[in-house]
C-alpha cells in the first residue's frame, strides 16, 4: 500500500501536453486514485475558469491551489480555503513599473480579468484563461486593492533582465517566471508550497506523505516541500535538479508514470 496520501500536479508543462489535452490514461488513473482516498489537487497559477474544464473530468469535489497559491478553493463547492491579494501600494507600483517599461499586462481581480493591450501576447494568454477580459482605458477604475496577481507579459530576455537588475522596493512582493514570457506578480507570503501545507493541515496529510510533480520555477517551492518531489523532463534545468524523481515529458504522459510507479503499483 502506498504511503502517499496526496498527489499535487501543476497543469501547463505537467497534466496538459501541449495541446492544453489531459490523455484518457491520466483522468483513469486519477479518477483510480481519488476511488482509493487519495487526495487529488490541482495546483495552477490559472484561475478557477481556466481550470474548470478540465476538473470537470476528474470525479468528485477536489482541492485546486490557483493563481499559485494566492487562493484555495475548492472544484465543485463554495468553499475557500484562502485569498490572499496583493496590497494596493504594490499593485500600483507594478502597474506603474510595467507602463514605465511599454510593457504588456493582465491583472486578476475577483475572478474578472483586466488587460492593458490588445496584442499577440494577451490573445495568447486569453486561449489559456478562457475568459473575457476587460480592456483598461482611461476610464477604468483599477482596484489596486483587490488584486490577486498581475502578470508582466514580455520577452523573456526582458523579463530575465528586469529580475537580474530590479532596483525597485518589492520588499513585500514575490515575482516569478511561471512561463518564459510571463513574470507573475503576487503577495509575499504566496507559494504553491504554503497552499499544499494549507490544504495538508485541512486534511490531516504530512508533506512526508505528499507527491507534488511540476516542470517550472513557480512549482519549484512545493516540490521541495512534499515528500516526493518530481520535475517533468521537459521542466527547467533547476527545477530538475532539485527533484526527487524526474519523470518523462508531459507529451509523454509524465504524471500517469508517477501515479502508477508510486501509487497504483506500489
Amino acid at each position: 500500500m502506498s504511503k502517499y496520501k496526496l498527489v499535487a500536479v501543476d497543469m501547463d508543462g505537467t497534466l496538459l501536453d501541449d495541446n492544453k489535452n489531459i490523455s484518457s490514461n491520466t483522468i483513469n488513473a486519477i479518477n483510480a486514485i481519488i476511488a482509493k482516498g487519495i487526495v487529488f489537487v490541482i495546483s495552477t497559477g490559472r484561475p478557477y475558469a481556466g481550470v474548470k474544464k478540465y476538473f470537470e473530468m476528474i470525479d468528485g469535489s477536489i482541492p485546486l491551489i490557483l493563481y499559485n497559491g494566492a487562493v484555495v478553493s475548492f472544484s465543485k463547492e463554495d468553499n475557500v480555503l484562502y485569498n490572499c491579494k496583493l496590497s494596493s501600494a504594490s499593485s500600483k507600483k507594478i502597474i506603474d513599473i510595467i507602463n514605465y517599461h511599454h510593457g504588456t499586462f493582465i491583472f486578476w481581480s475577483n475572478e474578472k480579468l483586466y488587460i492593458n493591450k490588445v496584442n499577440d501576447y494577451t490573445d495568447f494568454y486569453l486561449t489559456i484563461s478562457n475568459v473575457k477580459p476587460v480592456l483598461i482605458d482611461e476610464n477604468t477604475v483599477i482596484p489596486y486593492d483587490d488584486i490577486t496577481k498581475i502578470i508582466w507579459i514580455e520577452e523573456n530576455e526582458k523579463l530575465v533582465d528586469f529580475q537580474k537588475n530590479n532596483e525597485y522596493d518589492l520588499s513585500d512582493v514575490s515575482f516569478f517566471t511561471s512561463q518564459p514570457i510571463f513574470l507573475e506578480f503576487v503577495n509575499k507570503g504566496i507559494s504553491k508550497a504554503k497552499a499544499l501545507e494549507a490544504i495538508g493541515n485541512y486534511y490531516h496529510i504530512n508533506a512526508s506523505e505528499m507527491i507534488a510533480i511540476g516542470d517550472g520555477y513557480n512549482d519549484l517551492a512545493m516540490i521541495e516541500y512534499a515528500g516526493l518531489g518530481v520535475a517533468m523532463e521537459n521542466g527547467e534545468t533547476g527545477v530538475k535538479q532539485k527533484a526527487n524523481y524526474i519523470t518523462s515529458s508531459n507529451e509523454d504522459e509524465g504524471v500517469l508514470k508517477v501515479i502508477n510507479k508510486f501509487i497504483l503499483n506500489d
